[in-house]
Order: C-alpha cells, then structure tokens, then sequence
C-alpha cells in the first residue's frame, strides 16, 4: 500500500515538473505573493511616515526682516521672497489650509470652495457642485444631502462623514 501511495505521488510530481508552465506558475505566485508583502507594509507604514516628514506650507519671511542680501557666489545661489509678514506660499500649488481631520472638520454650512477642497476626493469642480447644491436648498440638513452631488456615493460619504460637521460646534459655556 505504501509503495503504491509512494509512486502515485513520484507519478504526479514528475508530471507537474515536467509541465512547461511549472515556471511560469512559480514566478506568478512569487510576484503576488510579493505584492501583498509590500502591500500590506505599504498601507501601514507609509501613511505615518509621510505625515511626519513633509511640510505642508514655506512660509516667507517679510521685507522688514530680511538681511541684506548677499552677492551670488559660484557654489551655491540662493533665492530670497519677500512677502507681507503673514503671507504663505503654498509648496505644490495646494491650498494653504492643512487636510480636513475629526479634530479640524470642514463645516458644510459655512464652508467656502476651498475650505471644500480639503476634503480627501473633492477637487475644485466638486466642491463647486457642493457650494451650489448648498445654495439651491438654503442649507444641508443631513450629510446624505451630498449625494445628491454628481461623483460622491455611499463610499465616498463613508469617507467623509468624520471629516465634515453640518454646522459649527455650539460655544461651551464652560470657558
């Protein structure tokens, strides 16, 4: 019995070895199984890393405050802005204001198209439909009103609801 289990399974060996997509096969399943790998890291990884490492905003120092500025030396050239004291330039063109977060959520309500385009998904002609849809109904009386706007479905609202507040937080009265 045994010898017999024992050349059924050299049989079946041989015979997927000597299958010419054997290889083919082993490197396919290399490649995705390297993919998730580095998938997986990547998802967890990569969002810390990113946040700590990139400025968001150059500020620019005002015309008061700058030295005086030095002659060009061949080795290095440098580029001074001069700006009113609380001017900021943008690094890549994005607006100044830092991404929509639970702790700094954009209000619906009040929220100008660029206060909008904080929004993770939301580009300058969404946020436009958004500030026009909110003009049409005098205000948003619930966060499904947004799928109303052309582009934002059950999943993209799913992505913004911790972002977004119907109206601003009531004062506490407290403080």
């Amino acid at each position: 019995m045994f010898n017999t289990l024992l050349r059924a399974w050299s049989n079946a060996a041989t015979r997927i070895l000597a299958w010419r997509f054997t290889k083919l096969l082993a490197r396919a399943s290399t490649a995705a199984a390297a993919l998730l790998f580095f998938a997986f890291v990547g998802r967890h990884a990569l969002p810390g890393a990113l946040a700590e490492s990139t400025p968001s905003v150059v500020t620019v120092a005002s015309a008061a405050q700058e030295p005086a500025p030095r002659p060009p030396t061949a080795s290095a050239s440098v580029i001074s802005l001069t700006a009113a004291p609380s001017a900021a330039v943008p690094e890549t063109g994005t607006p100044t204001h830092a991404r929509a977060s639970p702790t700094d959520p954009v209000v619906l309500n009040i929220a100008t198209p660029e206060d909008l385009r904080r929004l993770p998904g939301i580009g300058q002609k969404r946020a436009d439909a958004i500030a026009e849809l909110r003009a049409r109904l005098g205000r948003f009386r619930a966060l499904e009103d947004l799928l109303k706007v052309k582009g934002i479905g059950r999943a993209m609202l799913k992505r913004l609801r911790p972002l977004v507040r119907l109206d601003p937080a009531p004062a506490d009265a407290d403080h």
